[in-house]
């Protein structure tokens, strides 16, 4: 089954360079290698988290609940790491409790046939009371290997959060891309009644892309707690909605659906980490940081519509014609 649209939107990229020439033109600063690498390092957890959400928007669904999935994992994850368990134990765990918390939101929504905002507003709550429960006192990582993840750098030069970010970006990509279960994502994101009648289960469908997105928010609960070293869950996730509806959004996802790709959501992420990298370094207060976030998250929209109105594709095949 062949998706409604090809991908030609560039506004993603063009925000992402935008904003970095800009804040490299405000102070100088900026364009260090040295804040370069601390960019790159910013960008892992929600560009992780993203990808995460923009497979939920994929199906036509949305995920609230990613915030305090992210604070009830990373409280595992300092509990298992505070009874000195093995580092891939650590991470294993943390990965299958995140896939099966994502999986039964998954049953809620396709068996009770609850809506994905009811389902998942309710599991923000019951899972950030879970995580506050379990975190009376905050949990130190002190595992050498967790340590060494979030601040070891390959060739001194690129940190391994980053290196973490690219690959759960690429496997996602190639899923998307190059397997059946991707072509069925964007299918019955973009029309479920036709996915419906092409005999594609989206029950099963959606019950896995959830368990796909838990999981990845597990990988981002680890690089979490190896970047910031101290876990407690009243700290974690509480503001994190918002960054990644902005990160999706800004990657030019269409929230009814069907519609998006990876390399978009990681530059939407690029596109946030500097924003906010950039707000620092010229020293601006935080709501110039969300009302900057609302004007390109709408310039995107705006370059979007236009991108895929009827005068745009007039005006591209009359000049392909002319050729």
């Amino acid at each position: 089954m062949k998706r409604n649209r090809k991908p030609h939107d560039l506004a993603p990229f063009l925000s992402m360079v935008l904003l970095f020439v800009l804040f490299t033109l405000i102070t100088p600063r900026f364009a260090g290698l040295g804040n370069i690498k601390m960019i790159s390092k910013q960008v892992a957890i929600n560009g992780i988290l993203g990808v995460a959400l923009f497979l939920v928007v994929l199906t036509g669904g949305i995920d609230i609940s990613i915030g305090s999935t992210l604070s009830l994992l990373c409280v595992l994850t300092g509990f298992l790491e505070s009874k000195k368990i093995p580092f891939l134990i650590v991470v294993l765990l943390v990965l299958l409790c995140g896939g099966v918390v994502g999986y039964l939101k998954g049953i809620l929504v396709t068996k009770i046939r609850l809506p994905d905002l009811i389902v998942t507003l309710a599991a923000k709550n019951l899972i950030r009371g879970i995580a506050l429960m379990f975190s009376v006192q905050a949990y130190v990582i002190t595992s050498p290997a967790m340590v060494s993840l979030g601040s070891g750098q390959l060739f001194g030069v690129i940190p391994y959060p980053f290196l973490c970010f690219m690959a759960v970006a690429l496997v996602t990509a190639l899923i998307l891309g190059k397997t059946r279960f991707g072509r069925r994502i964007y299918a019955m994101g973009g029309n479920r009644e036709a996915a419906i009648q092409a005999g594609i289960d989206v029950g099963r469908t959606k019950r896995s892309v959830y368990a796909f997105s838990g999981i990845l928010v597990g990988v981002g609960a680890v690089l979490y707690s190896s970047l910031y070293k101290n876990i407690l869950a009243s700290k974690i996730g509480s503001d994190t909605l918002n960054t990644l509806l902005a990160v999706v959004l800004l990657g030019g996802a269409s929230m009814s659906g069907g519609y998006g790709k990876v390399p978009g959501i990681v530059f939407g992420a690029l596109t946030m980490a500097i924003l906010n990298n950039g707000m620092i370094l010229a020293r601006s207060t935080d709501y110039w940081v969300t009302a900057l976030t609302g004007i390109l998250i709408l310039v995107s929209m705006m370059v979007q519509f236009l991108q895929n109105s009827e005068l745009f594709k007039r005006n591209r095949l009359g000049g392909a014609k002319k050729k």
